[in-house]
């Protein structure tokens, strides 16, 4: 009996150098995004101390074209993403459980309400609950082999839930967030949400087309959300937090950021592990193969 294309794949190895040359230039930025924030940027205005604007905004930018370049040597169908993967279920989930608590927290912070209006904290806690059900739900799916031919496929209505805080968050950011030259803070938060946007493209396509190549954006896209939304997001939330210019529901907000980041990560690492054969279709007697993306 022939091998089913998708379900019983072969999967010839691949090596994982560029992805741990992908994570070092993360982490490397990542310290370096600590240290400006320590060091050189204003606590309590987010402005930073000197002209350095466009060389921050470089360097990260810089770093996502690396890892897209890279990405052109990954798996095109990673071997990995057609059986059960645990650890992105676990991310999954983290993120649709911060999603929740986020929602909540957004829900009862008269500080959001006085600065985006209560219709938009409205809107912005309906989205979260709404993506917060999606993640919950796609991360039990994630244990369970998700190339398997008997599982119904979800409809191509249900991406619009889990990008729901994401839009709407891009939204927020993109209009309401008072920004300048100086404040490189809501720059980095409104390119965190669009990487955020661009890797929940891939995810979507892993869970609505198993088994068709995606390896290559996958790799590209997680790596992205993983340098913004953890690498850059994140601690500078944290800063923010600290020094009290950021309330408890922006925390959360950005711990759902960083959390989808660490997904994107995980994605990234199976996306550089071993490749399966690519599925064939036959046109009239003929075989020919799916192009990789």
């Amino acid at each position: 009996m022939a091998a089913h294309p998708v379900t019983d794949p072969a999967a010839p190895q691949t090596e994982r150098r560029r992805f741990f040359l992908s994570l070092a230039l993360c982490l490397a930025l990542l310290l370096l995004r600590v240290a400006d924030l320590a060091l050189c940027t204003d606590p309590a205005t987010g402005f930073v101390r000197d002209s350095g604007f466009a060389l921050r905004l470089a360097a990260p930018l810089a770093a996502a074209l690396v890892n897209w370049l890279l990405a052109r040597k990954a798996a095109p169908r990673p071997a990995t993403l057609l059986g059960a993967c645990p650890p992105l279920g676990y991310c999954l989930l983290a993120t649709g459980v911060a999603l929740g608590a986020a929602a909540f927290l957004y829900w009862g912070d008269p500080l959001a309400a006085r600065r985006y209006g209560v219709v938009l904290v409205v809107l912005f806690c309906a989205c979260g609950a709404l993506s917060a059900v999606w993640f919950l739900r796609f991360g039990v799916r994630a244990f369970a082999p998700l190339a398997d031919p008997t599982a119904p496929l979800p409809g191509t209505l249900n991406t619009l839930a889990g990008a729901a805080f994401f839009l709407c968050a891009l939204v927020l950011r993109f209009t309401v967030e008072a920004a300048s030259v100086q404040r490189l803070g809501c720059t980095l938060r409104v390119l965190s949400a669009v990487m955020a946007l661009v890797f929940l493209l891939s995810l979507f396509r892993v869970f609505l087309t198993p088994g068709l190549p995606v390896g290559k954006k996958l790799y590209a896209a997680g790596f992205n959300a993983f340098l913004f939304c953890t690498c850059h997001e994140l601690p500078q939330a944290s800063f923010e937090w600290a020094w009290g210019a950021l309330p408890l529901s922006g925390l959360a907000a950005a711990l759902v950021f960083g959390l989808l980041g660490a997904a994107g990560l995980v994605c990234a690492f199976y996306a550089s592990g071993p490749a399966a054969a690519l599925p064939r279709e036959e046109h009239g007697g003929a075989q020919t193969a799916h192009k990789a993306d």
